[in-house]
């Protein structure tokens, strides 16, 4: 996927200060919206690995999709270095 179409997934989601990327143990992204934490448990599409979690504690196996976060600022300011 080239980056301009990651910038053009990150700006179809329009997160204000809400909503994280995350990918699952095989590196598959997925997107928690509302307050970016996780309320429930699913498994990944791609893969079948657990995604998302309970009482806003993700999955150990979870991690956080940063390079998509700094689209989503960069989307949302212009300057990859603005505050969530």
């Amino acid at each position: 996927v080239s980056l301009k179409e990651q910038m053009e997934i990150v700006r179809a989601f329009n997160f204000g200060s809400t909503g994280h990327f995350y990918n699952c143990a095989n590196g598959h992204t997925f997107v928690i919206g509302e307050c970016g934490g996780a309320m429930q448990r699913s498994l990944c599409p791609e893969c079948g690995s657990p995604v998302g979690g309970q009482s806003h504690h993700l999955d150990g196996t979870n991690t956080r999709a940063t390079h998509f976060d700094d689209l989503a600022r960069q989307a949302r300011s212009g300057i990859a270095e603005s505050p969530w």
